[in-house]
């Protein structure tokens, strides 16, 4: 494993954080856990959120590293929240980056929800991923 990415299994922790968090938050709705692979359209699609403070030299580097890491079959998925047919990114910005730009399919553990209220992670959305790389 190349020091500075996450593996799978912590992300699945993170996974389950997440969707414990959700259901705290959200008493009122459903929330579920699943996996799927998303193909290149279905990566595109992927609403792309603010990660965070990070400058470009940053995230370059760190798309560098799960480039190369690919090559020793890093996989790591992404963490996805489902709101009927949206998919709205949690985790995972370059992983998911990396595999819109190499037109590969790429895992995701998938948070769905029936929900119509508004999430305050969707104010967070800058576009889709097709749109904006």
């Amino acid at each position: 494993m190349v020091i500075g990415l996450i593996p799978p299994h912590e992300e699945r922790r993170l996974f389950q954080r997440l969707v414990k968090y959700y259901k705290k938050l959200y008493p009122k709705e459903r929330f579920g856990a699943g996996e799927k692979v998303l193909d290149h359209k279905a990566i595109g699609g992927v609403e792309y959120t603010f990660p965070g403070e990070e400058s470009e030299a940053t995230a370059a580097e760190r798309m560098r590293a799960i480039r190369e890491a690919i090559k020793f079959g890093y996989d790591t998925p992404v963490i996805i929240l489902q709101k009927g047919k949206r998919m709205i990114l949690l985790d995972g910005h370059r992983r998911l980056r990396v595999a819109w730009e190499r037109k590969m399919k790429w895992r995701a553990l998938v948070v769905p929800t029936g929900a119509r209220k508004k999430f305050a992670i969707e104010k967070m959305v800058m576009g889709k991923v097709r749109d904006l790389w």
